[in-house]
């Protein structure tokens, strides 16, 4: 009972205080228990207020509302959460440890984002119409309820997942102790399943469009125009989410996820839109999403005083998508999404690694492209041919024939191999890192912590050969109020030094790191005492020859490193396979929605003033600019 209430008072680091677990629990309860009151209000024929909305929504978009509602809220919501996410790591990564779900501002946009998507989620299943003619004709028919929309059923699984992730997240702590990386599973699992939410409430637009008879490929269809778009760009920003932190420098895993992740990322994302939207979709899915994430990474950066993140660009596969879309490789959506792929990891490899050297606290080096390039053009293809299958299946013109759905297992299994090629590393016995600190003294620090303890470092690896061709060799301290970051510079007695002067003490963990192919070793210069997990600390000294250890070994001291592997591993299977289960739903459901067809409208909606007001800016743009012209879907 002692330990118990003394978790209560003061957090460990192994979970949250259980007063603000209860408190966000009963947070939780409080507001789902009044929506779902107003949902039982909504289908006896009251709740005013959100019949007002409905109707609003439904002028406004040209999509009945039962869909439009809660499908913009969780947009809204969606955007909310990754907000939160992007300023919880940049905390994480200049802090540390925070001390639990309200102990920091940055869980606040997160907690409400993740909560309000499961509350339209809610929305989307208590909204649905009961008479079967008004209904989806896709929508699940299950005893004793009313139809329900089979992305309505995907929004509410996804958002609740992705909800769930937080009280899992303090159970991982507690039985694994702090896995203080974003590609930890229950992080990984909030993020995806809170994009994939997203993703569902975009295709409850295009159900609820199928239920107005809206044609998804007609030019007249206007409140469709802006979907493709939305869809390339979500897709978009939830992969270069996931990606933070190669954006801070500070990635705990190979640099070849880097440039993989990006071809996948650009393909999918890029040909989804471009073969729904037409000319110019891939080229308006960037230009939506590159402002939001700049923005957002300057307001980190900038008011909210974080270390500032870089984004990846996506320009250059932006343009060549829409350059072969142009050729004869367009007219067959699964081709050109095959080709656009190996564009992204070749011409869009090109682009990323010149990006890199302009933004990048860890620019790619030579030394990645004998395993870089190719893994990024298998990548691309993969998400290349995902993209172009996800955007037939939703329009509805996925051929009958076994060719795209074999592509895509193709596609799949292509990209879990390589990502099990990725996380594969070795670890070499016996190698030592000598560690000398010169001139130590009080001068203004990196990060936001002012004047401060800082030295001159200098490194002698052995053996030396460690670091030939390395892919970084750097000095890399976080965690003490900001971060930093310093590519060592080779001496011609083969020692390696820091060019900017390093933290060696307050609450910084300063570490040198050698990242060389399968290889990711870091041995520690200076490491603050931690007695929440009973870590004594590394001290610093003038000179020390020290073991160079598994890099994660000291991003995480706080992991639990008593914990059996037939546990361990088990429980990322479970986690992460959820994720993917999730993510196999989705294409299902797409496919669902597209087969619906409705010839005739079901309900009486007009087209919608957004809707109206995108195709005229767009008629304008192609009567302007030649390239737009003539721009249907690819086919």
């Amino acid at each position: 009972m002692s330990t118990i209430l003394a978790q209560a008072v003061a957090p460990a680091g192994g979970g949250a205080p259980l007063d603000q677990i209860a408190i966000v629990a009963v947070a939780t309860a409080g507001v789902t228990l009044l929506v779902m009151a107003l949902i039982v209000r909504w289908r006896t024929g009251h709740a005013a207020p959100l019949r007002a909305l409905a109707g609003f929504a439904e002028r406004s978009t040209g999509i009945p509302g039962w869909a439009a509602v809660p499908a913009v809220l969780g947009v809204l919501f969606g955007a909310c959460a990754l907000f939160g996410v992007t300023w919880d790591v940049a905390l994480h990564m200049d802090e540390g440890r925070d001390e639990g779900p309200l102990g920091t501002a940055a869980h606040y946009p997160i907690l409400v984002g993740l909560l309000g998507l499961f509350q339209a989620g809610l929305l989307s299943v208590g909204m649905a119409p009961a008479r079967p003619n008004e209904s989806s004709r896709s929508a699940l028919r299950i005893r004793g309820l009313w139809p329900v929309p089979r992305s309505a059923a995907l929004m509410l699984a996804a958002s609740g997942l992705a909800f769930m992730g937080f009280p899992l997240d303090d159970g991982w702590h507690r039985l694994f102790g702090q896995d203080v990386t974003l590609w930890g599973p229950t992080h990984v699992m909030m993020i995806a399943c809170a994009v994939l939410g997203v993703i569902a409430a975009l295709t409850l637009l295009v159900e609820g469009a199928r239920v107005a008879g809206r044609d998804l490929l007609h030019p007249g269809g206007v409140a469709m125009r802006p979907l493709p778009v939305l869809f390339g760009a979500v897709t978009l920003l939830g992969w270069a989410i996931l990606l933070g932190e190669f954006d801070w420098g500070l990635p705990q895993y190979r640099l070849v996820w880097h440039p993989m992740l990006l071809a996948f990322a650009a393909a999918q994302g890029l040909v989804m839109a471009r073969v729904w939207g037409g000319r110019g979709a891939a080229l308006a899915a960037w230009a939506l999403y590159f402002p939001l994430l700049g923005a957002l990474s300057l307001i980190v950066g900038g008011p909210l005083g974080q270390s500032l993140p870089s984004l990846p660009l996506f320009l250059v596969q932006a343009v060549a998508v829409e350059l072969v879309a142009l050729s004869a490789l367009g007219r067959s959506p699964v081709r050109f999404g095959a080709v656009a792929g190996v564009l992204a990891g070749t011409v869009g490899f090109a682009g990323e690694y010149g990006w890199s050297h302009l933004t990048m606290r860890l620019p790619w080096t030579p030394a990645l492209l004998p395993e870089g390039v190719p893994v990024a053009i298998v990548a691309g293809v993969a998400g290349g041919v995902l993209g172009a299958v996800f955007a037939q299946s939703l329009m509805g013109t996925l051929p009958a024939t076994r060719g795209p759905r074999v592509a895509a297992i193709l596609a799949s299994i292509a990209a879990v191999g390589l990502g099990v090629n990725a996380l594969a590393v070795s670890t070499p016995d016996d190698v030592t890192a000598t560690v000398t600190t010169t001139d130590v003294r009080t001068t203004p620090g990196p990060g936001y912590g002012g004047a401060q303890p800082t030295a001159h470092v200098r490194v002698t690896f052995d053996p030396p050969s460690i670091a030939e061709d390395a892919h970084w060799v750097t000095a890399t301290a976080w965690q003490g109020k900001g971060t930093y970051v310093n590519r060592l510079r080779r001496q011609a007695d083969g020692s390696w030094v820091t060019t900017e002067r390093a933290p060696v003490a307050g609450n910084w963990k300063t570490m040198v790191r050698v990242h060389s192919g399968r290889t990711m070793l870091a041995a520690p210069v200076f490491m603050r005492r931690d007695d929440a997990i009973s870590f004594p600390g590394v001290p610093l000294r003038d000179t020390a020859t020290r073991a160079m250890v598994p890099d994660h070994e000291l991003f995480q001291v706080e992991r639990k490193d008593d914990i059996p592997t037939w546990l361990w591993t088990p429980a990322i299977i479970l986690v992460l396979g959820m994720v993917g289960v999730l993510a196999y739903a989705t294409g299902r459901v797409a496919a669902n929605v597209g087969r619906e067809g409705r010839p005739s409208p079901a309900v009486a909606v007009g087209p919608g003033w957004l809707g109206r007001t995108t195709g005229v800016a767009l008629d304008w743009l192609r009567a302007h600019a030649p390239v737009l012209r003539h721009g249907g879907p690819a086919t």
